[in-house]
This record gives structure tokens, C-alpha cells and sequence, in this order.
């Protein structure tokens, strides 16, 4: 069983990622921004992280910025799920070394499918 954090400033986003979550036989954690998912980080030992990229006090790109200064956050995977579908955007997610990169509304299969490669 793995445990992921799921970092979204969305409540129906957290509740729909998580209910997934759950069902896939996995734990979830949640945080409504990065702020949050750098203390849950600190605080639990995560497997992987989705996290949305702009979100009050600190957004998705901060938050992986600051988790891959603390021990054992430059090896964590972390996906991106977002509205944003820019290039750039997604070159500075790769640039932080960002896995994936999810659209929001998500597909329910694709997410569980990004779970399922994730856990191998």
C-alpha cells in the first residue's frame, strides 16, 4: 500500500483523488497548498505526491522546490494535476523533474493508471 499526497487547493479535487485513491487500496493524505505539502512531507513519509500547480500561500512548483531540499525529497515523484497544459509550464515541471503531468478535470483511469505505474 502506498501513501500519496495530494496537494490541491480544490476540496472536490482532494475528496475525488482521494475516494480513487482509496479504492486503488492506497492511503491518501491531503494538503490545500504547498505550504502544507512541504509540512505533511515533513511530517509523513509519502511514496509520491500530486500536486496542482497554482494555489494560495504556496503553489505546486515552490512546494517541490522546497521538498527537494529536505531528506529524501529529491528522489520522491511527484505529478502534476492541473488546469495548466502550457509548454513552458511543463518544461519547468520536468526541469524539477515532475513524472507526469495530469489535466484536470482528470480521467479517473488515467490517475489510478499513474498510481499503478508509480507503485512498481
Amino acid at each position: 500500500m502506498a501513501k500519496i499526497l495530494v496537494v490541491d487547493d480544490a476540496s472536490l479535487i482532494r475528496m475525488v483523488a482521494q475516494k480513487a485513491i482509496l479504492e486503488a487500496g492506497h492511503e491518501a493524505i491531503l494538503a490545500e497548498n504547498g505550504a502544507q505539502g512541504v509540512q505533511m512531507f515533513q511530517n509523513t513519509p509519502v511514496d509520491f505526491i500530486f500536486s496542482d500547480i497554482n494555489m494560495p500561500v504556496m503553489g505546486g512548483f515552490d512546494m517541490i522546490r522546497e521538498i527537494k531540499k529536505l531528506p529524501g525529497g529529491s528522489y520522491i515523484p511527484i505529478v502534476m494535476l492541473t488546469t495548466e497544459s502550457n509548454d513552458e509550464l511543463k518544461l519547468v515541471g520536468r526541469e524539477l523533474g515532475v513524472k507526469a503531468w495530469l489535466l484536470k478535470p482528470f480521467n479517473k483511469e488515467k490517475f489510478l493508471l499513474v498510481i499503478q505505474k508509480l507503485c512498481r
